[in-house]
């Protein structure tokens, strides 16, 4: 194979790589789990990259290269794009992180907890500073020992948070559901723990996770609202917004009263345009992993997202309202994270009296 054939047959290979993330990260990935989908996933990779190769060869000095060709600058066109929006968007960086740092040494990430702190200031906020612990995907199973998700939840109860939020996916699979009450136990909001469920809490039995979670103490809020006092005769307003896995005619979702302090809990943060034209101060979410393997100054390449890897883990501001996603507690397929921590958010909130 010469130079001009081994040239064309990268740029084929390249290409379709682009064309198949695409199709990944925004049908493949997010098809419910059964037996087959990891199958599809990977043969799908597979007949890919050998139909790309035999195409890019036969492909040498003719005008067809200039099909891969135009793939690759529509694809940078739209990773220039992402950036723009992204940072566009992109919020505060946390004040402290506990336990940051991947190295190519140590791929390996899945148990390696980091816990990253945010401040926030809500100028309309007339009421007392206090403190939110966002926790997501636990994914519990057995691929991961019971002491790892225990460490994480005492060290969540340490934070000392006035809320607890728990953003979906506590299990992968129903026959972990009997783990839950002891971890979750763990930890208790001074105010209040509040949770939604997320598309494997779905997938796997939604009428036993939620009975567990609630039985737990965690409120669940299932497209649905509740006001919670914080102090000085003050109240925030927090909501619940399981779409779009919940039923396909979900209530319509609550406006914050002129004035008033709103949260919302959402497992995809797919949901933020929609979400943040309501009046919410803030929105919390996981779903993502961060991409659970991610490639160190790449970043995610797999994101099951409609937006691809634009809001794939960190603090985002869409149309004035804050965004938090959260890389996650647990992992699912794979059952491992590479160059990709496992955390929790635990955001400080303060208005004007802050």
């Amino acid at each position: 194979m010469n130079l001009s054939s081994i040239v064309s047959v990268f740029l084929s290979i390249l290409a379709a790589a682009c064309i198949y993330l695409f199709f990944l990260n925004r049908v493949l990935i997010q098809l419910r789990d059964a037996r087959h989908k990891s199958w599809l996933i990977r043969v799908g990779g597979l007949v890919s990259l050998g139909i790309s190769a035999a195409l890019g060869y036969l492909a040498v000095g003719t005008p067809w290269l200039l099909l891969p060709i135009a793939v690759l600058l529509i694809t940078a066109l739209g990773e220039l794009q992402r950036w723009l929006i992204r940072r566009r968007c992109r919020g505060a960086a946390p004040v402290e992180v506990e336990n940051i740092g991947v190295s190519w040494r140590k791929p390996n990430t899945t148990t390696d907890f980091a816990l990253a702190r945010y401040a926030v200031s809500v100028p309309a906020w007339r009421g007392p500073a206090w403190r939110i612990a966002h926790v997501s995907d636990l994914h519990l199973n057995s691929h991961l020992p019971l002491a790892y998700y225990e460490k994480v939840m005492r060290r969540v109860a340490d934070a000392q948070p006035d809320l607890i939020f728990f953003t979906g996916d506590f299990v992968t699979d129903p026959q972990y559901v009997n783990l839950l009450p002891g971890v979750l136990a763990l930890a208790r909001g001074r105010l209040g723990t509040f949770g939604v469920l997320g598309n494997h809490d779905y997938w796997a039995d939604p009428a036993a996770v939620a009975a567990t979670v609630s039985a737990t103490g965690v409120t669940l809020l299932r497209d649905a609202t509740v006001r919670v006092p914080v102090g000085e005769g003050r109240h925030i307003l927090i909501a619940g917004c399981e779409s779009p896995w919940s039923s396909s005619t979900p209530p319509p979702i609550a406006r914050p009263a002129p004035g008033e302090l709103a949260l919302m809990l959402t497992h995809t943060p797919d949901n933020v345009y929609r979400l943040s034209r309501l009046g919410y101060a803030a929105i919390f979410a996981g779903h993502y992993h961060g991409g659970q393997i991610r490639i160190p100054r790449l970043g995610s390449l797999v994101v099951p997202s409609k937006y691809g890897r634009r809001f794939d883990h960190g603090h985002f501001v869409v149309n004035n309202t804050h965004l938090f996603v959260t890389a996650g507690v647990g992992s699912a397929e794979p059952p491992l994270r590479l160059w990709c921590q496992p955390d929790v958010f635990i955001v400080d909130v303060e208005g004007q009296h802050g």
